[in-house]
């Protein structure tokens, strides 16, 4: 398995919610973002530790980036790893749920930096691997199918079950070939080291390609494909003749009455002689009109003892110009998102063109692709686009691309378009020092997401960005405030315009929550590098981190408001207890903003450290204890309710250790519980 080499910007530690976790800083105490030094693993113990305050932006993204990339490299390696043990479920398990979660984490970072990272590459290898697994999965299945009707002197079967693992071989073969192209392209994207993994890789094809030789030479005859003459020039109206003969290698004709041929994507049956002797007929569709050769190739029975043989051969195409007959959609007006279908017939000189492609396509926007029957026929079905103008509209149906042997001229059917209302909604919060995060969806009046529209967005009558729905329809945007703007009464406005389409323009305004405090900061959110960056901290250390940054902010505001930021001491006398109760407001009121966003874990995992430091503070109990530790500790002094702290711990448990997403109903139910369990201390815990 590949150890991925990164730069992270936290320490990657096993997520283990037991009483071996790493043991939680005081709560209370100045706590940094943990480092893992170029050059050290995941499982690595030594960090260095650095300010997330002196951290440039840019730099933290791209380290983070950096890591979230070794995350994913080393899930590859152990879906390798796994999959060369023959252990398939845990080798497609490693490319699950925690992959999807690295991904869309990389995927959301990426966004954020300049580089062009490897996205496209990280979600095709998971995808492509997923079914390389399947296909080394039923390989070896078929093998022991094989080997078990060779004992029980089943030969067709046999020979079925050998044609079948030969194409598994060849479906194994493109796919891991792929699989080590692209980890060749990651290795040289993200200066990472797939080297160890490709090569794995390569050596469990190697194996199966092994045995696929070892089976076909065992099982079948081989056999040559002989074309004798034909006439090189050839169109569909002037089709390809030729005729040949089937042997095998020692010049003994193939024992067939019948054979089948693909030749330029067709198959084609004949009848074979006592001598081997063949003729078939192939009009050219699908082909290149400037192809200058094609491939016949032999297709033996499943059960036929032959091997596949094939022969390239000269040819020269001469394109050919079909006739289309087009019906138009039956409904009187078609509005945005709403399903089209039409029927195209394509023929030469009434002679049907079968499994031809045809696209069609409404003002530049694909609509659909599909291939003709037998009978020349296909029907198209698609979806109105936004882009299709209110009126009369025409939708083109051509071939899916130029140049094909057969081709014919696009036409065109008109389509009646209306227009549709939409609804737009917008949702905003303060999540940093004078930072705005704007969100929300367009959809129409008939709940249809509308997706890839410009959505405005203004401050105060000043535009300060342009965004696009996504396919659910929905946006999202973080903007600082302009200087001229205040946090305290500023007002969001976002427009959609829909000039150009067929959707009715819509907009809608919010205000920006009020900071809490007397400074500009984000009533409930934590700072950029910090709170973005909580997902990938594990151990206990969550706790301290929450308490450090939540301490650092209450000593900015209280700074902010003309007082002195002291630094934070683990004692409980009355000096920090003021700084303890903004601790653990701004923890509640951080939790409360995160159920808003929804951000359940983060809710939980903020909102047990509120409860934890007002606990904490309410009597003598070690601060550095597990959250079971803490719990016991608490339970035995007699502070808070011992059913709803056991409730809270567990459900921190689940948030911050598990990697599954807690339900939005148990996140709020638990951030009550914290409530009420701060609620039960003593009055000055939460006097400011």
């Amino acid at each position: 398995m590949v150890s991925a080499v990164t730069t992270a910007p936290v320490a990657a530690v096993s997520a283990i919610a037991d009483e071996k976790a790493p043991v939680a800083p005081a709560l209370g105490e100045h706590q940094s973002l943990p480092q893992q030094t170029a050059g050290e693993t995941n499982n690595t113990s030594g960090v260095i530790h650095e300010n997330p305050d002196e951290v440039d932006d840019e730099d933290d993204l791209n380290r983070l980036i950096s890591y979230l990339s070794g995350e994913l490299n080393t899930q590859i390696g152990s879906s390798t790893l796994r999959l060369s043990q023959g252990e398939y479920e845990a080798a497609k398990s490693a490319l699950g749920d925690d992959y999807d979660d690295s991904l869309s984490k990389y995927v959301d970072v990426e966004g954020e930096t300049d580089g062009d990272g490897s996205r496209e590459e990280y979600e095709t290898v998971q995808e492509t691997q997923r079914e390389y697994i399947d296909t080394v999965r039923e390989f070896h299945e078929t093998r022991r199918k094989y080997e078990a009707a060779k004992q029980a002197g089943e030969t067709e079967r046999a020979r079925e079950l050998a044609r079948r693992l030969s194409r598994l071989a060849e479906d194994g073969e493109t796919q891991s070939g792929s699989l080590v192209d692209m980890f060749g392209s990651i290795s040289n994207e993200t200066d990472s080291d797939l080297t160890e993994t490709s090569t794995q890789l390569a050596s469990i094809q190697s194996n199966i390609t092994e045995q696929r030789n070892e089976i076909i030479g065992r099982e079948f005859i081989a056999t040559n494909l002989t074309v004798e003459s034909y006439e090189q020039n050839i169109s569909f109206t002037d089709p390809l003749v030729l005729s040949g003969s089937l042997a095998t290698d020692n010049g003994t004709p193939v024992e067939a009455t019948n054979a089948s041929f693909a030749i330029g994507g067709q198959t084609l049956q004949t009848a074979v002689d006592a001598d081997g002797q063949f003729e078939l007929t192939y009009r050219p569709i699908r082909v290149p009109a400037n192809s200058s050769e094609l491939t016949v190739t032999y297709l033996p029975s499943n059960s036929s003892v032959y091997q596949i043989s094939e022969q390239t051969i000269p040819v020269s195409v001469t394109q050919v110009t079909a006739t289309t007959a087009l019906s138009g959609p039956a409904k009187s007006a078609y509005g945005y998102a709403d399903s089209v279908s039409l029927r195209a017939t394509v023929s030469v000189n009434e002679t049907p063109i079968a499994n031809y492609p045809i696209s069609a396509s409404l003002g530049g926007v694909p609509l659909s692709t599909a291939e003709t029957d037998s009978s020349g026929r296909s029907t198209l079905t698609g979806t109105i686009p936004a882009t299709a103008s209110v009126g009369t509209a025409a939708i083109r149906v051509a071939p899916d691309r130029d140049g094909r042997a057969v081709r014919f001229e696009p036409g065109t059917v008109s389509v009646p378009i209306t227009s549709e209302e939409t609804a737009l909604d917008v949702r905003a919060r303060t999540s940093a020092n004078r930072t705005v995060v704007i969100d929300g969806q367009l959809e129409t009046q008939e709940g249809e997401a509308v997706g890839d529209q410009p959505v405005t967005v203004s401050i105060d009558g000043q535009t300060i960005d342009t965004v696009t729905t996504g396919e659910s329809g929905t946006y999202r945007t973080t903007i600082d405030l302009p200087a001229d703007v205040s946090a305290r009464n500023a007002t969001v406005t976002v427009a959609f315009d829909g000039d150009g389409t067929n959707l009715d323009s819509s907009s809608a305004t919010t205000d920006i929550p009020r900071p809490s405090g007397g400074g500009e900061s984000a009533g409930g959110g934590l700072p950029f590098g910090l709170f973005d960056l909580l997902w990938v901290v594990s151990g206990t250390a969550i706790v301290g981190l929450v308490a450090a940054v939540l301490l650092r902010r209450g000593n900015e505001t209280a700074a902010s408001d003309g007082g002195t930021a002291e630094p934070v001491i683990s004692t409980h006398d009355e000096e920090t207890e003021p700084e303890s109760a903004d601790v653990v407001a701004t923890a509640l009121e951080s939790a409360v903003d995160s159920l808003s966003a929804g951000r359940p874990n983060d809710a939980v995992v903020v909102a047990y450290a509120g409860a934890r430091n007002a606990l904490a503070a309410a009597t003598d109990i070690d601060a550095a204890a597990t959250h079971w530790e803490f719990y016991e500790q608490c339970v035995d002094a007699e502070v808070g309710s011992a059913e709803s702290l056991e409730s809270l711990t567990a459900g921190y448990e689940t948030a911050a250790y598990s990697g599954v997403s807690v339900s939005e109903d148990d996140a709020e139910q638990l951030v009550e519980t914290a409530h009420a369990l701060v609620d039960a201390t003593e009055p000055d815990t939460l006097t400011n």
